[in-house]
């Protein structure tokens, strides 16, 4: 099957590989259409610094990812929707060939101390599903969810980076009247906005240098938005709040600099969430005196455990298609450069056999 591969540092190429069989308690879906993700650009890149971590930190080291070594030929992608062609015969679900379904990139084992602890997302066994840039791909049963018979399977492949955004929104704990900043205007900036909306957000302030990401945040309900290479965001931050600064802020640039920088425009007691992609290497300086005075929260987004059925309810509710562009599965290299250039949003990779 066709299917994009990373060759090397910034080398992509489409290779025949072989198609993906399945275990008996999996499902082969044929992909529709497979986003890009930031995080697909920063590995890529080399930037993503898989099994890193600070010397002296407690904790195991990560599980090993099927696939990512040396060696192995793997699709890139993890966010999809597509059509069931096959379903092994130990599946319990209610699952039928033909039936149009949207994926996570993992399934949680259920057993071990995280998952018994209400922290699938912290899972010391979990399920590694094949790539989705591909022609065909295979998951465990608890990754695939059935599509609304209202939502497209081009809106269907955006499930992933949704339920990233509503992960993000619960560990905010926003509160209904809350005023919000939101950092970076890519994919998970604005499915972060369109959550604030209709979680109740007051006011809504984003900040991003790209011309069409600010056009398009407007569009989709942003009361106000910025470029920070021409403008002051401090001084945007004390007109939009009257000086209080922001209730719950959102930085989905992944830009460390910024990371910091929401710390100062965060109102007294407010929240701050870092739901980008960082440098491995990357350090925040964080001052213990100015936290203690304003009694400040940090948390971070990594992935969206228990999140996936409320985005799924979501999907239907939410005008997700002004995000989308589609390109041939034979375009990914093409795909990605344009991201990297800033031009769209979210980038779909659509294989020519694939369903529409």
């Amino acid at each position: 099957m066709k299917a994009a591969v990373m060759k090397g540092l910034n080398v992509l190429q489409m290779e025949d590989i072989p198609e993906p069989t399945i275990k008996p308690d999996e499902i082969k879906v044929r992909i529709a259409y497979a986003g890009i993700c930031g995080s697909d650009l920063h590995q890529l890149e080399g930037k993503m610094g898989f099994g890193m971590r600070p010397p002296g930190m407690i904790g195991r080291p990560p599980a090993p990812r099927p696939g990512m070594g040396a060696g192995n030929v793997r699709a890139m992608g993890h966010e999809a929707a597509g059509i069931i062609a096959e379903i092994g015969p130990a599946v319990q679900g209610d699952f039928k060939v033909g039936q149009r379904v949207a994926m996570d990139f993992k399934a949680y084992c259920g057993h071990c101390f995280f998952c018994n602890n209400q922290q699938q997302g912290r899972c010391l066994h979990p399920r590694f599903t094949t790539g989705a840039m591909a022609e065909y791909a295979v998951y465990p049963e608890g990754a695939v969810y059935h599509l609304p018979d209202s939502v497209s399977l081009d809106v269907g492949a955006l499930l992933e980076p949704l339920s990233i955004a509503v992960h993000a929104l619960d560990i905010s704990q926003m509160k209904s009247g809350d005023t919000v900043l939101i950092t970076g205007g890519g994919p998970i900036g604005l499915l972060t906005l369109l959550m604030a909306k209709v979680s109740g957000a007051s006011k809504i302030l984003v900040s991003e240098p790209v011309d069409e990401r600010r056009n398009k945040a407007l569009e989709l309900g942003a009361d106000m938005v910025i470029n920070p290479l021409k403008e002051d965001l401090l001084e945007a931050a004390n007109n939009f709040t009257d000086y209080r600064g922001f209730d719950v802020s959102f930085e989905a640039s992944g830009i460390p600099a910024v990371a910091k920088q929401l710390l100062l425009l965060a109102e007294r007691s407010g929240m701050v969430v870092w739901e980008a992609v960082y440098p491995p290497d990357a350090e925040v300086s964080i001052s213990p005196a100015h936290m203690y005075n304003r009694e400040l929260s940090i948390r971070s987004v990594n992935v969206s455990p228990y999140s996936f059925p409320r985005a799924l309810r979501m999907l239907p509710k939410l005008n997700l298609k002004p995000l989308v562009s589609i390109y041939n599965l034979a375009d990914a290299a093409q795909a990605f450069a344009d991201l990297k250039k800033g031009k769209g949003l979210k980038a779909l990779l659509h294989p020519e056999s694939g369903p529409k």
